[in-house]
Order: C-alpha cells, then sequence, then structure tokens
C-alpha cells in the first residue's frame, strides 16, 4: 500500500508540474492552450487539459488569494490552490500542500471574497446525439433525462440533436458518451456542417479533418451515405480522427492523411465533389480558453499574417473543384484578418463564378460590414451568444446562363450584344463557343 501511494504521489507530482509548465507558457503567450497539450509529452493528456483550463478559467481569482495570502506568485501555487479549494484536496505531498492546508480556513474565505474576479464567463455544455450509431435519438433523450435528473437541460434552436446542459455537469461516467452514442461538441462548431448541409449520398471533402467532430456531424447529416474524404495532413492527428470515426460508427468517413493543397481539382477520386468544408488553423482567438489569457499577450500581427495567407491558399483551393457547388469557410478566431478579410479577397477574386449566401436563419450576431458590405450573409458567434467566438461563410456557385446560338454567323454579329444587353451581361469577352458546331449551347459566366 505505501509504494503505490508513493507512485500515486510521485505521478501527480510529475502531472502538476507539467500542468504549472503549460499555464506558465500560455500566459506568456508561447502557445495556445490546446497546442501544448496536445504535445505534451505526459501520457494523460486529459488530465493535462482539464486542470490547466480550470486553472485558467479561475486564473484571476487564484492569482488574488495567492497575492493576499503571501503564497507565491507561480503557476504550480495556483494548481495546488485550484486542487484543493475547488476539487477538495491534492493527490501529492510537498511543502506548497502543507502551506496551504495549514492557511486552509483563509484561503476559502478569500475564495468567496474573490470568487468574481475571473473575467471567464461559463459557457453551457452542448452535446450533440450522435446518429450514425443511435437510430432513436428520443430513447437517448430518456437516458440522459434518467441519469442527470436535475440538469434541466435542453434542445437548441438551431441545430438538430444538440442538447444544452449547464456548465458543470460531469459526463465522465456516462455510458452514451464513452460508447460514442453523444459527442460533446461547441454549438459554434456544429454551425459549419449546419451551413454546409450536404444531401445523403453526395460526396463531400472535409479539408482540415481532425479531430473530427465536425467530419462526424457532416457524416450523420447524410445518413451515413454518400462519402465524406477527411483529409489532415499532421500523422498524430490522423491517427485521432481515424479513432474518432471508427469509435462513432461512422461508414461514409475516408480518412486520408495529406495536405488539402497537394490534392488536384481534376483527380478522377474527387470528381463529384459538390460540398467542401474549410475549417483551416487558426489563431483561436475566439476559444474562451484562448480569452482568458489575452490580458496578458499582445495580438501577434506576424502569426496572424501567416494564418491568413494559409487561410486564403485553402479556401481559393477549394473553390477551384469544378464540381463544387457549397463551399463553407470557417474558423474559431474573432480577428477580422482571419474571416471578413479572407472572405473578401476571395469573393473578389472568384466573383464570376461563386457568391456569398446567409445561412443558419434565425441568427441574428453577423458578420462586420464596415469590413465589406456582404459581410451580413455571414455568421459570428460570440460568449454573449452561449458560446465560443466563431466565424462562419458560404460560398455557392453561381448559376450558368445558357443561350442557344442557331447560327454560326450570329456569334460574329451585332445581334450577340442584344444578348448581353437583355441578360445584363457586361463580360462579353469570357463567352465560350464554338465556331465549327453551330448549334451548341454558350456558356456565360
Amino acid at each position: 500500500h505505501y509504494y503505490i501511494t508513493n507512485n500515486l504521489s510521485e505521478s501527480m507530482s510529475f502531472l502538476y508540474k507539467e500542468c504549472a509548465r503549460i499555464v506558465g507558457l500560455v500566459v506568456a503567450g508561447k502557445g495556445s492552450v490546446k497546442s501544448l497539450c496536445l504535445s505534451t509529452k505526459n501520457k494523460a493528456k486529459t488530465k493535462v487539459y482539464a486542470i490547466v483550463f480550470n486553472v485558467l478559467q479561475n486564473y484571476g481569482t487564484l492569482k488574488k488569494i495567492a497575492e493576499e495570502a503571501g503564497l507565491d506568485d507561480t503557476p504550480l501555487v495556483y494548481i495546488h490552490l485550484y486542487e484543493q479549494l475547488y476539487r477538495g484536496g491534492m493527490k501529492t505531498g510537498g511543502p506548497i500542500k502543507t502551506q496551504i492546508k495549514q492557511m486552509l480556513p483563509t484561503l476559502q474565505t478569500l475564495k468567496i471574497k474573490h470568487h468574481n474576479a475571473s473575467s471567464y464567463k461559463r459557457l453551457p455544455l452542448y452535446v450533440r446525439i450522435n446518429t450514425l450509431s443511435v437510430p432513436d435519438p428520443t430513447a437517448v433523450i430518456k437516458q440522459l433525462k434518467y441519469q442527470f435528473p436535475d440538469s434541466n437541460f435542453t434542445g437548441d434552436p438551431h441545430i438538430n440533436f444538440l442538447l444544452k446542459f449547464p456548465s458543470h455537469t460531469n459526463f465522465s461516467k456516462c455510458k452514451l458518451y464513452s460508447k460514442g452514442h453523444i459527442i460533446i461538441q461547441d454549438k459554434a462548431s456544429c454551425m459549419s456542417g449546419a451551413a454546409l448541409n450536404p444531401p445523403p449520398n453526395s460526396s463531400v471533402i472535409d479539408a482540415c479533418s481532425a479531430p473530427g467532430n465536425k467530419t462526424l456531424h457532416l457524416a450523420a447529416l447524410m445518413g451515413n451515405a454518400g462519402t465524406v474524404f477527411a483529409v489532415e495532413r499532421d500523422f498524430k492527428r490522423f491517427k485521432r480522427l481515424k479513432s474518432n470515426v471508427i469509435k462513432h460508427g461512422a461508414k461514409n468517413i475516408t480518412p486520408i492523411c495529406t495536405d488539402f493543397l497537394k490534392i488536384s481539382p481534376g483527380d478522377a477520386k474527387y470528381a463529384n465533389v459538390t460540398h467542401i468544408l474549410v475549417d483551416p488553423s487558426c489563431s483561436g482567438s475566439g476559444m474562451v480558453t484562448e480569452n482568458l489569457v489575452n490580458n496578458f499577450q499582445s495580438k501577434d500581427e506576424k502569426k496572424i499574417k501567416q494564418l491568413s495567407d494559409l487561410q486564403k491558399s485553402l479556401l481559393a483551393h477549394a473553390l477551384s473543384f469544378p464540381s463544387a457547388t457549397r463551399v463553407v469557410y470557417s474558423t474559431c478566431s474573432v480577428y477580422a484578418e482571419e474571416n471578413e478579410c479572407v472572405v473578401q479577397e476571395m469573393l473578389d477574386s472568384h466573383s464570376e463564378n461563386w457568391e456569398l449566401v446567409k445561412v443558419i436563419p434565425g441568427w441574428t450576431r453577423r458578420g462586420d460590414t464596415s469590413v465589406f458590405k456582404h459581410a451580413d450573409r455571414c455568421v459570428r458567434c460570440d460568449p454573449k451568444d452561449e458560446t465560443n467566438g466563431f466565424f462562419l461563410a458560404c460560398f455557392v456557385r453561381k448559376q450558368k446562363v445558357k443561350v442557344k446560338v442557331k447560327d454560326r454567323d450570329f456569334l460574329g454579329g451585332a445581334k450577340i450584344q442584344n444578348v448581353f444587353s437583355v441578360r445584363h451581361l457586361s463580360m462579353r469577352y469570357r463567352v465560350k463557343h464554338h465556331y465549327k458546331y453551330p448549334y451548341k449551347y454558350i456558356r456565360l459566366y
């Protein structure tokens, strides 16, 4: 028993130190919560993320408690404070634990005094019923009501099969969650799939797929029929994607480990692709966990520029697929440089074939029209809406106008000008015709 306890104490000590390291890096602006937690060498990545997230969301309160109690102003002290004051104790020893336990009554009083010091707003917990593995969603709702009788969860008015739970709801021991019958997914994240809305049996590309929640949503919207090409270039993230696909019962997802920019639009494999989701790497500035530390770091203009250039490349590539009719672009960023500015540039350079359409009916928060006039067709989400910060835009291919030509001489005569004036088409030099086949159709773009 001594050796087991001792090993557990050492293990938790290493865990706390790793969490403290990540908290320090995040506050110093040297990485995002998500990327640092995923890259940790500690095998308990889920525990690391949970501790880091919770410490950051209570950062203001913990800092004030430490200052007034005369404790060291370090991330490791904050972690010990959090574990003792919010989780009922620490699973490790050491001088910090001893000091905190001796001051426990004082610290609890300070916690009550400064409980509003953190600027963090706890968001609801959203759960999407996984219709890929659940034939009867109503049965899942009944089970959730039985297991969480006091949660008073509600259905979402904008996203089908999405449920809103109180933020403190714990699904770690819920069998529906462990078996993949429900998926914890923020409402904003679900909007990408709802906007793309691919029909059953269609062919879809998710250009930046891992970890796969949006991909699984697309597969569910398609009724587990058709094909979703789930593209992910990072091998570690790709393995996680494949694991999620298997766990959640998706049969119409084809994971592909490659860079989306290396996929040729002319490849016969993707000849029937009509719907594409582009949800690229971004600053993550809309994520509440990232906003927690915005007070400690300035906006990295150089990084934003690099991300913006990559986002434009990915979106332009998606718009070049010849059979694509609908493309959704989304980010979890709040910066216009990654959102409206990207969409405006792509719309200006592809206006002959593509236009923006308004999606998610009933959603009031829209894009910034001071950036460009059609931004009101875009969607923005904000913590005020009880979601993470998010942005999306939906491009739809313009319908081609066809004019039948009965005489080859007609192509070179004045009458062709009348066709343009009637159709109100200004780019007459874009007419594609074939002099050898006078009865063919001319495509006007």
